[in-house]
């Protein structure tokens, strides 16, 4: 085996030729110009071929030079060992030079030189040195079969496909031989260019059925697209008695995943057990890709713990390894998840970035915050995928300074070919603006997006919407919006949203007309929610219930328990209470805590006790932990003075441990200040409250005037 220096990544670097492989290992190589006579010309031709096969450039190269001193460089045979030698080194300008200074080229010298540059991924090339060989020799059965390689590897095009079509006609023209070795050729051609039916016939007139031409239809079934043929081809060659390959099984393999049904993928995964390829690292390793990648985090990390348990080398990509911890994540196998990671630990896998990406995801998903970011720290090496992970992490737990600061961070730590930010980064920075509901910062991200062109990603331009809309600058959320050259659905949900959110209703409902007009793009449950939501803070009940009416008449969407909630809640707040329950008791919709909990929410508001006491008992059945509600009732009680009723609820609350102080935030010259109800712990409270005394009359004195 050729053995290469860690340290030189070219193979020419520091080799070392192993004894008993080449013929001129065993001796000394003569010196003088008789040289390779001395050792013989057949030797030299077989030590050129070693060299070739061990891709040893060195020796190849001093073997060159032996076989020129001693007069035998004008010979074809030596030319031709000498350009496959460099073929295979990957050094095809010096195998054309051989080829260009050889004096008479034979049928093997043109065929030598083709196939040098298909093995290197040039076909262009190889198909351009063929049309200069018609009529310079006569072809054989090696060099149509090195033709059609190169247009195998060329993409499906209909010049390609001629160009197969004509190699074809030659051989039936000229009578060369269909062995198995020119049929397959052809088939795997012909199933490559997509021409499946043209493939099948060259199978079934050369009657050559091996297991390379029934692996050759299917991949080529595969490649183009054609799943379900690929799967019938694979029944077909079980009936020919054919066992496959693993090139067959990785081909069955990417079938299933373009079909991407469970019920494939089962059958798939009995096949491969039964055909003994059950314990092929390859085999296994796209097996739970195959699982993985199509959401079936289950049976992937089945085949993987069956794999470590009884096979005793195991050999798991890392990629495959990370999908695995994903699938800890969804499915909620936290302990696996920490198993595997100690698994990983003690075989010293742990430093692989993927991995590690992976982990600092998985902890963060499943609230061990403070063990991600203890990841995170210990990376010594960070890709922008580890920095959207753990800046998402942050996000997601309203850690915004943190994740803030880590956006920063990004820029100080990149090195020299780095990427920074993406357009992920982006989207979890400008959710922290939003939820923070800084503007002023929000503003800086959007300059910053303007500037390394994110600004043209529909995903990051309803972001913008979306955080200009929560910070109630309506004004910036539609210019983004108007500026959008191309709109999906969520766009107009978020504008939607913006003007609901602020209590512009009409703006909300015209931006609803403009995307029923526009019929790009259909209504969907989100933007029902959105709309009607905005009607209920405006105030406008007419054109809420009208669109209500039609959200599965007109526009085919089926109403959720969103959708009734956001009625109830308009007719709450417009005081119809009576008329509330019923829509809630007649609606062809069951009912949920949200619809119930609006309903209470406006008997709180207009004192209505009995119908709150209905509410709360549908809740008490529906979300009997939650003490949202009790502390409702609690209010309710006290305002109409039923002292022993609102002990009786604040008992049970107490039982339930208590309600947890809900809070508040404002900016205030870029720095985030939370408080509560009744907070007293700011040193300017005094100042505080009386300016929002002072508010509060104004607006009472301008209502009444």
């Amino acid at each position: 085996m050729l053995t290469q220096s860690p340290h030189s990544p070219q193979l020419h670097g520091n080799v070392t030729f192993p004894p008993n492989r080449c013929p001129l290992a065993r001796q000394t190589l003569p010196a003088g110009p008789r040289a390779a006579a001395d050792i013989g010309f057949g030797d030299t031709l077989d030590s050129l071929t070693s060299c070739a096969m061990s891709r040893d450039l060195r020796t190849g190269s001093v073997l060159r030079g032996l076989v020129i001193k001693s007069g035998f460089g004008a010979d074809a045979i030596a030319g031709n060992s000498l350009a496959n030698m460099y073929s295979k080194c990957e050094l095809l300008d010096r195998a054309k030079q051989v080829f260009e200074e050889m004096p008479h080229r034979t049928v093997v010298s043109w065929t030598t030189l083709m196939s040098g540059y298909c093995s290197n991924w040039e076909s262009h090339m190889a198909i351009s040195l063929f049309g200069q060989m018609l009529g310079e020799v006569e072809l054989n059965e090696f060099t149509i079969s090195v033709l059609l390689k190169a247009c195998a590897q060329c993409a499906n095009t209909n010049d390609h496909q001629r160009l197969v079509e004509a190699a074809h006609c030659y051989v039936v023209k000229y009578g060369l031989s269909l062995d198995s070795f020119l049929a397959n050729s052809l088939v795997d051609s012909y199933a490559k260019c997509g021409k499946l039916s043209d493939a099948e016939k060259v199978l079934q007139r050369s009657g050559c059925t091996d297991v390379v031409s029934w692996t050759s239809l299917i991949s080529g079934a595969v490649l183009n697209g054609y799943a379900r043929e690929a799967l019938s081809y694979f029944f077909r060659m079980q009936e020919d008695g054919k066992t496959p390959n693993e090139i067959t099984v990785l081909s069955l393999l990417r079938a299933c995943s373009l079909i991407g049904e469970l019920e494939f993928f089962r059958w798939v995964h009995g096949a491969i057990l039964k055909t003994g390829w059950g314990w092929n690292d390859f085999v296994v390793n796209s097996l739970m890709e195959l699982y993985l990648v199509n959401g079936c985090f289950l049976e992937g990390i089945e085949v993987f713990c069956k794999f470590l348990s009884t096979s005793e080398d195991q050999h798991v990509k890392a990629e495959t390894l990370a999908l695995i911890l994903q699938g800890c994540s969804e499915l909620g196998l936290f302990g696996l998840g920490k198993q595997i990671h100690c698994f990983l630990i003690k075989c010293g896998i742990i430093p692989l970035l993927v991995i590690e990406n992976s982990l600092v995801d998985m902890y963060s998903k499943n609230e061990c915050i403070g063990s991600a970011v203890r990841l995170f720290s210990r990376m010594a090496n960070r890709d922008i995928v580890s920095w959207n992970t753990i800046i998402t992490c942050l996000v997601r737990r309203g850690d915004y300074s943190r994740a803030l600061s880590h956006f920063r961070e990004i820029h100080r730590e990149r090195g020299d070919g780095e990427s920074g930010p993406d357009f992920v980064t982006m989207l979890a920075v400008l959710q922290a603006c939003s939820d923070m509901g800084s503007y002023r910062l929000g503003q800086v991200i959007h300059g910053f997006i303007t500037k390394t062109g994110f600004v043209c990603d529909t995903f990051v331009q309803n972001s913008l919407i979306d955080m200009y809309g929560k910070t109630g600058r309506l004004d910036s959320a539609h210019g983004v919006f108007k500026e959008m050259l191309s709109k999906d659905i969520s766009s107009w949900n978020s504008m939607i949203g913006a003007f609901g959110v602020n209590g512009n209703g009409h703006s909300a409902m015209t931006v609803f007309r403009e995307l029923t007009r526009s019929g790009i793009e259909q209504p969907n449950e989100i933007t029902f929610v959105n709309i009607l939501s905005a009607c209920d803070h405006a105030g406008i009940m007419k054109e809420g219930l009208e669109i209500f009416n039609c959200i599965e008449s007109v526009y085919g969407t089926r109403p959720s328990t969103e959708h009734l909630a956001c009625v109830v809640d308009m007719l709450g707040r417009s005081g119809r209470l009576d008329e509330a329950e019923a829509f809630i008791r007649n609606v062809p919709i069951k009912p949920d805590r949200a619809a119930w909990g609006a309903l209470l929410s406006s008997c709180c508001a207009f004192g209505r006790v009995d119908l709150a006491e209905r509410a709360a008992r549908e809740l008490s059945v529906l979300d009997w932990d939650n003490k949202a509600w009790r502390v409702a009732m609690s209010n309710i009680y006290a305002g109409v003075g039923r002292w022993e009723d609102v002990a009786k609820v604040r008992l049970e609350m107490k039982e339930l441990n208590g309600k947890e102080a809900a809070w508040s935030s404002v900016e205030v010259h870029g720095q985030d200040i939370a408080f509560m109800v009744n907070d007293t712990t700011h040193p300017e409270c005094a100042s505080i409250y009386e300016t929002l005394h002072s508010i509060t009359g104004h607006i009472a004195f301008n209502s009444t005037a």
